[in-house]
């Protein structure tokens, strides 16, 4: 793989300084993306084995034994019910405290290792060669908090694999031309983010004529389902190719689109399966410090019954991700507000178990799931007020401890946009 040297040398600092090995790992998935299937298949089986053997002899969730075929699936309730159960006792290394986005509700909190950091990376860095990327190349972030991390820890590592920042929290189209402005200064070869974001981004330019980055080699769709129209509209604006990237880190779930289109789940980091439902359960194999075997992700997909393509990689093909909402709200002058606005707004008040916002291009409505059995809805309208000065409906209103609308697949939702 042609590369910078200097990217190379760059990450090899990060994995010294954070004790990862990203570099190997990502050598690694290079070479077993196009071995043989049942070689792969070995491969996950072999180190499910290991992982089953720790998780029994390690940890009190899975002391009584672990039959595959008999196990339960968890959830993030069953997790956080038992939190301190799924950790390993003989893990000596660091556990590193993550939690998980916000498009499920309330988010789970859980411990993850420097080999799933690792594989983490490795998998979104093997999308991004698809595109072009080449170590040392600088890559745009166009994101919200489920990708984006602002700390001292990740501001060194952002600036170490040359990515440049750019949040989604607040999006307009005055922010979106200096974005694009600036992405043209900084020679970015790579634009990785959101696709509604993205596709935002697309039709201020297309309005206001704005001249295409001219170094850009490809972008990488994340974090929500990158539905036809928006890939086109992307596309058609930015003259280059959108491919597809899917991952549910806890769950050691990783999976990108290839150069012919189809998206290939590296299966050698997990055991997957998909129940008669079309639910995505999943168990990273790479986390032997906090282990989550049968992790309900709340994805649905469906694979495809042969691996075969003309890339020649022979992971398993994922042929459709379903169930999925996107945390944006596009308010009646189409500017547009990231969930992870409420979930700051709202982080420090213990009485909030769960909020749901929903809107039209006249209403928002704020969903509040309280513990305060008296609570009226005077005690939260500052809320509304905060909303106010950032967002534009003609109508605005609280309602407390109503049902909240769940998806198919009885998955919470963040944002609901009632008009689709």
């Amino acid at each position: 793989m042609k590369c910078h040297w200097y990217g190379i040398i760059r990450l090899k600092f990060i994995d010294i300084l954070r004790g990862t090995t990203i570099l190997k790992t990502l050598n690694e998935l290079r070479k077993q993306q196009y071995f043989d299937k049942n070689i792969i298949d070995k491969i996950a089986e072999d180190k499910f084995k290991k992982l089953a053997s720790i998780a029994q002899s390690t940890t009190d969730y899975y002391a009584n034994g672990i039959d595959y075929k008999k196990l339960q699936k968890i959830d993030k309730n069953i997790i956080r019910k038992n939190f301190d159960s799924f950790i390993s006792r003989s893990f000596k290394n660091k556990l590193y405290k993550k939690a998980t986005g916000g498009s499920t509700g309330a988010p789970l909190v859980y411990y993850t290792t420097s080999e799933s950091i690792s594989y983490l990376w490795a998998g979104i860095i093997l999308s991004w060669e698809v595109a072009g990327y080449k170590f040392g190349d600088k890559v745009a972030f166009l994101a919200g908090t489920s990708i984006i991390k602002k700390d001292l820890k990740h501001d060194i590592f952002y600036r170490l694999m040359n990515i440049e920042v750019y949040s989604t929290y607040k999006l307009d189209e005055h922010t979106i031309i200096d974005y694009i402005e600036h992405i043209r200064r900084s020679k970015a070869k790579i634009i990785y983010g959101y696709a509604t974001a993205i596709a935002f981004a697309a039709e201020v330019m297309k309005k206001n004529k704005i001249a295409i980055p001219d170094d850009l080699k490809g972008i990488v769709s994340t974090a929500e389902v990158l539905t036809d129209e928006n890939r086109k509209n992307i596309e058609d604006t930015f003259k280059v190719k959108v491919y597809n990237q899917y991952g549910c880190n806890e769950a050691g779930i990783s999976a990108f689109e290839c150069e012919y289109g189809k998206m290939h789940l590296i299966s050698t980091r997990c055991k997957y399966e998909v129940d008669d439902e079309g639910n995505l359960i999943s168990t990273d194999l790479s986390n032997k410090g906090f282990i989550m075997m049968k992790y309900f992700t709340g994805d649905q997909i469906s694979l495809s019954k042969s691996n075969e393509c003309s890339c020649k990689r022979n992971y398993p093909i994922i042929e459709n991700i379903r169930g999925r909402s996107y945390d944006l709200i596009i308010d009646s002058k189409k500017k547009i507000m990231h969930a992870a606005f409420f979930n700051i707004m709202f982080k420090n008040d213990v009485t909030i178990k769960q909020f749901q916002v929903r809107f039209n291009k006249n209403k928002i409505s704020l969903y509040l799931d309280t513990d305060r059995s008296k609570a009226s809805i005077n005690d939260y309208q500052h809320y509304i007020d905060a909303i106010k000065k950032y967002l534009f409906f003609k109508e605005y209103e609280i309602i407390l401890n109503a049902d909240l609308i769940k998806s198919s697949s009885m998955k919470h939702r963040y944002v609901i946009n009632t008009e689709l």
